[in-house]
């Protein structure tokens, strides 16, 4: 992410406001063993299905 920021820096605020929202709207954060990474949503979609299966296996439930 400081890589990210180093190059917002030269430009205009304006500019810099529109890439950090366009990218806090289309990523969210994802903590694995104490780092954060930023992920697209469907990467996260996919990662909370996943889970949901897993978790229906242990329970021993049909999977669609």
């Amino acid at each position: 992410m400081a890589e990210v920021i180093k190059e917002l820096y030269r430009l205009p605020k304006e500019e810099q406001e529109f890439i950090l929202k366009n990218m806090s709207d289309s990523y969210n954060p994802i903590e694995i063993n104490g780092e954060v990474f930023l992920i697209p949503n469907e990467v996260n979609n996919l990662i909370d299905n996943l889970f949901i299966e897993l978790q229906d296996l242990k329970l021993g439930k049909k999977i669609h």
